[in-house]
């Protein structure tokens, strides 16, 4: 079923891999895919000269910054227009100017999916990941995001995060509804028991609902530490597939839970991470 998918990129940066990801989902969902290109303006509120003391805006420094990314950009144009027509996939081009984060959130209201590559990044201080732009992304997002590696590996699995709450359940529907033609991929639940239990939370229903909605299901119960047995368990058997995560929640409760697991999953692991809230 058709769907509207956005690609985003910083309009300077082109991310290879976040387009490859993006027209191989659209080319198999038959989907409209919308390259987002954003350029970001806030930079013109810092960029003074001094003269005598005293600061001034420097319009010929601002002209030839403008005219420097308008080149990076037209060009990133250029290479997504060609890899979509190579692929035969439908497509048009935003380009967005001004506050990256506010420009990318308004987009989502009119969107099913967004896709982006881990790295993106504006005018962020640091080197930790998820970094602050994408961690606002995520909470804020008003369509689910698929969060890729920068490097390119299509999947051929699924691996579902079950914890028992309903923004887990909640994911594993959303990407069943938006993805109905991955539905005969192997699908792996993996949910962690700190005590030496072997069942789901609620798990009759949670299996009704995944095996109207998943045509290959598989269960694995681990025991142990929450986070770290999911993540080393990802990090073994989770390759070449999409982890699904409900992880953030607009209330400060579901944030205290999970932003600290998802935050280690996108960081630690080199694989498409699809989370939603609800």
């Amino acid at each position: 079923m058709s769907k509207k998918i956005l690609a985003a990129f910083d309009g300077t940066k082109y991310s290879e891999g976040a387009s490859k990801y993006a027209i191989e989902i659209a080319k198999a969902t038959d989907s409209l895919l919308i390259g987002v290109f954003i350029q970001d303006m806030r930079y013109l509120n810092f960029t003074y000269a001094y003269a005598w003391d005293q600061p001034f805006i420097d319009f010929s420094s601002i002209e030839t910054s403008q005219n420097e990314e308008k080149e990076k950009i037209d060009l990133n144009i250029q290479l997504f227009h060609r890899a979509c027509n190579e692929q035969g996939v439908k497509h048009k081009v935003h380009l967005d100017k001004g506050v990256p984060l506010q420009e990318l959130l308004r987009e989502t209201i009119f969107a099913d999916l967004i896709i982006i590559d881990s790295h993106t990044s504006f005018f962020s201080m640091g080197d930790t990941e998820p970094n602050p732009f994408l961690k606002d992304l995520l909470v804020d997002s008003f369509c689910p995001v698929l969060i890729v590696p920068h490097q390119y590996t299509f999947f051929d699995n699924i691996v579902i995060c079950y914890d028992g709450s309903p923004s887990s359940v909640y994911a594993s529907k959303m990407f069943s509804y938006l993805f109905s033609e991955f539905r005969d991929l192997n699908a792996t639940v993996v949910s962690i028991n700190e005590n030496s239990g072997n069942h789901l939370k609620e798990g009759w229903n949670f299996k009704d609902l995944l095996h109207i909605h998943y045509n290959n299901t598989d269960f694995k119960i681990l025991q142990g530490n929450k986070e770290e047995d999911l993540i080393k368990y990802l990090q073994e058997g989770a390759k070449n597939s999409i982890v699904i995560m409900g992880a953030y929640g607009r209330n400060a409760l579901s944030r205290l839970f999970h932003q600290s697991l998802s935050n280690r999953v996108i960081k630690e692991l080199n694989t498409p991470v699809f989370i939603t809230h609800h």
